[in-house]
């Protein structure tokens, strides 16, 4: 959304406004949830799991990272002869979505309620001598939807992962359709969360050095989902890159360092004069995590440089993740701060490019659940608690206060896509706070193949969509039921 030249010059002459007395009290709500809720540890029954987590609750599709199952154990491949065998699995999730003014205009329909469900079913044929071959069939569907359905809401009967591979111990080839997730999926991911999944087609290889410590070296180009047709690569888009895993030996300690290459051809950028071109953006950096004296610490960030049709990049980003668990008291609480910055554009005439380009992420996992919110052009500071309250029941709470990065640049969704633009920089940087609750259980009857999750999420909006015509608060409530065979 933008302002009419005039509009935007007056504004720039007008002091910054300050966030309301509602805004501040809000924020100092957020500061309270969190605090509210380490004092329900007190008062939990039995310790909970704390390896629950409410984004990453359904059993992923097999990945490199996994060891086969033994033949024949009731629950696991069956022997086919001849040294192969056979793994057939999949996973069924059904979630009920309940949106308000998703989009902070209340244009209408300002409501939208509507069902996802999403069917995995693979089959996986392995052979002693580290052979194998995988092959996966997704159906996503949307139904009552009151809204036009985004890119990740559908794809009905299609093929997801489709893909060879040869193990020999050093290294690992794979050729084919497949799923990339690296590090904690900040600019890697198949996005879980979407109902179609992503996935990319290409080359991979895996050297394993030591016990969790290993290289990926990929060229791939990203699947486009297609809800009509067969779904394809994505012409003119090409993703490489080498992301190297290692742990400290006789330590706690785990470091990532990544070199990157995106590549679009076929004139689909445009320069900051408007001219269409292609580009080359290349990605750098690492990513370190450890714990001392019982705290938890990560410190993630990355650089970008390279050409976007002519214009020079020259973007950066980076994270800092505390957290603190408290394994014996009841509940098993833990507490923890997230700070995550993505560089904006300070002049859009000056041929740089400064926005930082998130590539692949789960940015559902670090910028609010209604996915407002991505890693370009934001500032987050995001306290959270989770705690067992029951055991098999945990409970999560978390608070965002987002601030444009810089104020002459967009505010940016889960997806990339710019919205709420005032290149003058005469709007607000308050892009507004959110508050992100949610509830996991795992039923013993139904063993570890099941999670239920609930959430709840509330976004208020800031100065910024405000100064730009936008209108009211967003709400989502969610019920999701995973199921994995």
């Amino acid at each position: 959304m933008t302002t009419s030249p005039e509009d935007a010059a007056a504004r720039a002459s007008l002091p910054r406004p300050r966030p309301s007395c509602g805004r501040s009290a809000r924020r100092a709500f957020g500061t309270l949830l969190v605090t509210g809720a380490i004092a329900l540890a007190a008062h939990a029954g039995e310790p909970g799991d704390p390896a629950f987590n409410a984004l990453l609750a359904a059993v992923e599709a097999p990945t490199l990272r996994e060891t086969a199952r033994e033949p024949d154990d009731g629950d696991g491949p069956r022997s086919l002869g001849g040294g192969w065998t056979l793994d057939v699995g999949g996973q069924v999730r059904l979630r009920s979505m309940n949106e308000r003014n998703k989009s902070l205009t209340n244009s209408s329909p300002r409501r939208n309620d509507y069902n996802l469900v999403r069917t995995l079913i693979h089959a996986d044929f392995r052979h002693e001598d580290g052979f194998r071959a995988y092959i996966e069939a997704i159906d996503a569907r949307i139904h009552g939807e009151d809204r036009p359905p985004t890119p990740i809401d559908r794809n009905p009967l299609d093929v997801r992962n489709a893909f060879i591979e040869y193990d020999a111990g050093l290294p690992t080839w794979r050729l084919g359709r497949m799923d990339l997730k690296e590090g904690a999926q900040r600019i890697i991911s198949p996005l879980d969360w979407g109902n179609t999944r992503r996935a990319f087609e290409g080359g991979f290889v895996r050297l394993d050095h030591s016990e969790g410590t290993h290289t990926d070296i990929f060229v791939t180009q990203p699947v486009a989902v297609d809800p009509h047709h067969t779904d394809h690569r994505t012409s003119g888009l090409w993703f490489s890159g080498v992301y190297h895993t290692a742990h400290v030996d006789g330590g706690t300690g785990e470091y990532d360092l990544f070199a990157l290459s995106l590549n679009q051809n076929d004139d689909v950028l445009t320069s900051e004069d408007g001219d269409p071109g292609d580009g080359t953006r290349y990605t750098v950096g690492g990513r370190w995590r450890d714990r001392y004296a019982g705290l938890g610490y990560e410190f993630w960030g990355a650089y970008q440089f390279g050409d976007h049709a002519g214009d020079d990049i020259d973007a950066h980003a980076w994270s800092v993740r505390l957290d603190k668990p408290f394994p014996e008291a009841d509940g098993a609480p833990v507490i923890g701060l997230d700070v995550d910055y993505a560089s904006g554009d300070s002049d859009s005439t000056d041929g740089r490019n400064e926005t930082f380009n998130q590539l692949f992420p789960l940015g559902h996992a670090y910028f609010g659940y209604l996915d407002l919110v991505g890693r370009q052009n934001i500032f987050d500071v995001s306290p959270y608690v989770s705690v067992g309250v029951a055991e098999r029941t945990r409970f999560r709470a978390a608070f965002h206060d987002f601030q444009l990065a810089e104020d002459s640049d967009a505010l940016y969704n889960a997806g990339g896509a710019a919205s709420f633009n005032d290149p003058s920089g005469g709007a607000s940087t308050d892009v507004g706070t959110e508050i992100d609750l949610t509830l996991t259980h795992v039923p013993e009857w139904l063993d570890r193949r099941t999670a239920i999750l609930v959430g709840w999420s509330k976004f208020y909006a800031g100065s910024h969509e405000e100064d730009l015509g936008g209108a009211g608060d967003a709400e989502l409530f969610y019920v999701q039921l995973t199921l994995s065979f």
